[in-house]
């Protein structure tokens, strides 16, 4: 008996039994929903923007920046006072030489110059009237444009984005619910690099200095809009 448990021993050495897999269930499919909803809201813009030159030149480079920056100077100093806020643009200098059609000069060359900068305020009434105190003093008016001011853009963000969020959650039950299944969660919610407004309304305004009247705007409306996307769940 021992010789043959022996043998029965080293069969099952030499020959292993080879475990069999154990059988699993397929995983619970779920099915993937993408969904997009945007929110939308008519604003009036809260802020108005003038952009405005100092435009000068002299029979060299140096005297015809020289007006401009003095020009630049006062105007910005005024603009403050009157509690406007203020940002300098661009600031270029140029030869005009007057040539006839061979192209010779017909007269000596001029140095002209030109610096440009903005003024904003969210009161267009106070704004308007420095603009136009700005335009006698020999500055050009280049453009007005109504915008949304950062903190009603920030708010509109916020509140757009509540709705976005609370329509595309409804829109998702509605889906599983017409697909005959539940909704069971957001695998991804992407939502919008920002607030979509329409570039601001410009109304040119370049016009001679000289006796020159308080310019007029009025803002009127825009439509303000931002996207949630998602991919919703369903089980």
């Amino acid at each position: 008996m021992r010789l043959e448990a022996l043998a029965l021993a080293l069969m099952l050495l030499a020959h292993p039994v080879q475990a069999q897999p154990v059988a699993t269930l397929p995983a619970e499919r779920s099915t993937s929903l993408s969904l997009s909803e945007t929110a939308e809201r008519e604003v009036t813009p809260d802020l108005l923007r003038a952009r405005l030159a100092a435009e000068a030149s002299g029979d060299t480079a140096a005297k015809a920046q020289a007006q401009v920056n003095a020009a630049l100077e006062k105007a910005v100093a005024k603009a403050k006072a009157a509690g406007l806020q203020v940002a300098t643009g661009g600031y270029t200098t140029w030869e005009d030489a007057p040539r006839g059609p061979n192209g010779q000069l017909t007269g000596p060359p001029r140095w002209r110059a030109s610096a440009q900068f903005s003024v904003t305020s969210k009161d267009s009434a106070k704004l308007l009237e420095a603009a136009g105190q700005l335009q006698q003093d020999g500055l050009l008016l280049q453009g007005l444009s109504f915008e949304v001011s950062r903190e009603l853009r920030r708010s509109l963000e916020d509140e757009l984005t509540r709705e976005a969020i609370a329509r595309l959650k409804a829109r998702a039950e509605l889906g599983a619910a017409a697909l005959g299944q539940a909704f069971a969660g957001w695998q991804q919610v992407r939502i919008g690099g920002g607030l979509q407004q329409p570039q601001p309304r410009m109304m040119a305004m370049a016009m001679s200095a000289k006796a020159m009247a308080a310019p007029v705007a009025e803002p009127g409306s825009q439509t303000v809009s931002l996207t949630v996307e998602g991919d919703a769940r369903l089980q």
